[in-house]
């Protein structure tokens, strides 16, 4: 679970993709947000809020961090289309940030 790798600008964009998670307003705080979240909406809430002193060796924040990203990018949420009203970085942006963070913490 490295973050070290990543950017300040790139840290910003894990950031914001958590903050939006957190938010409920893209993917709903519902009975299935644990299952395509493996977290908690209340893990999120605390992740953000101890930013970017969260505890890397837990699986917690690995889960949290990976399922935001690949979950804002391809949940079928119905918000794609209006992205930039949720984020103040492209779409594109956010594919690779997440593409690097997978290739950087690949389970062996």
């Amino acid at each position: 679970m490295i973050l070290k790798e990543l950017t300040e600008r790139e840290k910003l964009i894990v950031l914001e993709c958590l903050k939006c998670v957190a938010s409920g307003e893209v993917i709903y705080h519902d009975w299935e947000f644990s299952i395509i979240m493996n977290v908690t909406p209340e893990e999120i809430k605390q992740m953000v809020k101890e930013w970017p002193e969260v505890n890397l060796s837990n699986n917690t924040v690995y889960y949290a961090i990976n399922d935001s990203m690949n979950n804002l990018l391809g949940y079928p949420h119905s918000k794609q289309t209006i992205w930039d009203e949720y984020f103040a970085f492209p779409r594109e942006e956010v594919k690779r940030v997440f593409r690097k963070w997978k290739d950087n913490n690949a389970v062996e």
